[in-house]
Order: C-alpha cells, then structure tokens, then sequence
C-alpha cells in the first residue's frame, strides 16, 4: 500500500516537473497556448508510462470557470466603442461565417469522416481550451478535439504570419496600431477586480454543480461577466496564478486519458483534421476578402485577421506586431467566441441526437 502510494506521489511530481518545463520551453517559442499544451504533452508521457493517473473532472469545471471570466475579462472601453460602431457588420460577417462553418461540421458529421460532434467542437474557431472541455461536457472525444483544435491553431498562426508579411509589403503602412489593448492579467494594486472574478468563478462552479450541468462552469462568468463588466458595474480580472493553473488542469484532464491506442486513432485521423482546417482557413478568408471589398475604410490585413478561425489569442499575438486596426479586431474575435458559446452545444446536441437516430 506504501509502495503504492509513494508511486503515485511520484508520477505525481514527475507530472508537475514535465509539464512546468514543456511550458517553458513552449512559451519561449513563442507557441501559442503554452500553460495548457505543455502540461497535455507531459500528461501524455505520464499517461503512456502506465502511471494510471486521473484527474476528477470536479478540476475541469473550475478551469471551466476561470476560463469563463478570463473571457468576460477582454471587455474594454476601446473594445465597445468600436462593437457599437461596427455592430451591424461585425455581427452580420460573424454570423455567416459561423454558418458556414456549422453546415461544413455538419457535413463531416454526417459523413462519419470523424466521430460523433468531434468535427462541431474541433472547428469552431475561439478558446481552443474551452472548446476541449466543453467537448468533454458533451460526450464527444477531448484528444480528438485537442489535436483538431491545435492543429488547426498552427496552421492559422503559419496563414496569418504569412498574409500579414505578404499584405504589409504589398500595401504599406495602413491603420496604426496605435494603443493595442492590454492583454495580460496583472496585478495593478486593488485586489477587489481578482476577488470578483473568483467569486464569479466560484458562482459558475456552484450552478454547475448544482445544476448537473457542466456547461454552465464556463457560460455563467462567460456571460454574466460580459454583462457586469460592459455594464461598467464590475471590473474582472484573473491573474496569472489563477489562469495558469486552470490551464494546466485542462492539459492534464485531456493528457492523462491518453494512451497508445488513442494517439494512433488520433495520428490516423490527422489527413481529415488538417483537411478541414484548411478549408475552415479558405472560407474564414474569401469571406474577409469580400469584407475589406465593402467596406472601404477595413484595410484587407485587419478584415483576415479579425475573422481568422484561430483562438483569439493567437490572432492578437500576430495583429499586435502588424499595422492594423486592433480594436476592430478584438471586437470581431470576441463577438464570434461569444456566438460560438451560444450555439455551440445546441448545435452538437442536435447533431449527436441526429447521429443516433440514424
């Protein structure tokens, strides 16, 4: 039982090294997603060891509800200003992209190129991380959705550098920058912004529970804080040392279920994900083509990136080294996470019912 015990502890620890250190040397690439794809890479390995650990899943639903906040986070004055300005395009634009890409999930799902929802989880653009757990609340495959999720978020990073160098020497100097939106969550001396996002976290967590339903972790302080914050009657933030543990807690959870049998579905499956990212890149794009085309004052580099189907901090990486309207782009990325929360587990409990059925 001893032995056991000191086992565990020890996979345990061995767990925490790796992961502290895949993150670190992915941060230092500059990888997108860092604190949750380093400590999944080092689940894996502790996984196909055979250390048969598990994390509950009580963890997942409170990372569920940071996450919640750290998206109701990104609500700033600049980011309203530009989505009342814009609103009717932003929506419109938003709306017919995630049409689109909702008919092509369909049509993979339907076709059983991939199995069960993982094709409506894997391509909707947005949280890679929240739509690896709300695939997990819905029944459809984390590894899946975790290798489709982050496949596609390389391709975008590789298409965005590559169209923000190629419109930038094409066009020259456009929109400045300017006053690029602070992005990181840090401490500025009042800790009332903290305390709020944790009750809410907290708030989100308990409805959860209460309720038996897991999405409700990550839409109650999604939406609620949206609300509160852009209301002016509450200013969220989440520091690191709450987001980087929530982070880390989901690569783990989707890590540790791995095994050899999973990576070799997963690896097998690989040609259709890269497939369908690829034609999700194509269609986000011929549709910001036409965007730019309307609307004059939208420069072609900020109509792309602000409907890029990368995560929303990917995007922002990239638009903060590039002469665009930031704003703009924040807005359009934040809107359509927004929009995929919505209608995101409707439309994959309406495809799996479908699926059964037939």
């Amino acid at each position: 039982m001893k032995k056991t015990g000191f086992r565990t502890l020890s996979f345990w620890l061995l767990l925490i090294l790796l992961s502290g250190a895949a993150a670190a040397l992915m941060r230092r690439w500059h990888l997108p997603a860092a604190f949750m794809l380093g400590p999944m890479v080092a689940g894996v390995i502790i996984a196909l060891s055979g250390s048969g650990l598990r994390l509950h899943r009580n963890f997942t639903l409170g990372a569920q509800s940071v996450m919640g906040c750290l998206i109701a986070g990104f609500i700033t004055p600049s980011l309203l200003a530009v989505f009342l300005e814009h609103w009717l395009l932003l929506i419109s634009v938003n709306l017919i992209a995630m049409a689109a890409i909702v008919a092509f999930s369909i049509v993979i799902a339907r076709r059983r190129w991939l199995p069960d929802t993982t094709a409506i989880w894997g391509l909707f653009p947005g949280a890679a991380s929240a739509m690896v757990l709300l695939a997990d609340t819905h029944h459809s495959d984390p590894r899946v959705v975790a290798m489709m999720q982050y496949s596609r978020i390389v391709l975008v990073s590789v298409a965005s550098i590559a169209m923000a160098t190629l419109l930038e020497k094409n066009h020259g100097s456009g929109h400045a920058a300017g006053a690029a939106l602070p992005l990181a969550w840090s401490f500025h001396g009042s800790y009332l912004p903290i305390l709020a996002g944790l009750a809410l976290a907290l708030f989100g967590f308990a409805i959860s529970k209460l309720t038996g339903n897991g999405t409700l972790a990550l839409l109650v302080p999604a939406f609620g804080g949206t609300l509160l914050q852009g209301s002016g009657l509450l200013t969220i933030e989440v520091p690191p040392f709450v987001f980087i543990p929530a982070f880390t807690m989901t690569g783990w959870y989707v890590g540790l279920t791995f095994n050899r049998g999973a990576i070799k579905h997963c690896l097998t499956l690989l040609p259709i994900m890269l497939s369908a990212a690829a034609a999700v890149i194509t269609l986000c794009g011929v549709i910001a083509f036409l965007l730019a085309r309307l609307v004059p004052t939208i420069d072609p580099l900020t109509a792309y990136l602000a409907l890029s189907p990368g995560g929303i901090e990917t995007i922002i990486i990239i638009a903060r080294e590039a002469d665009v309207i930031l704003p703009l782009i924040l807005a359009s990325q934040f809107l359509r996470l927004l929009i995929v929360l919505s209608i995101g587990p409707r439309v994959a409990r309406s495809v799996a019912v479908r699926s059964r059925a037939r």
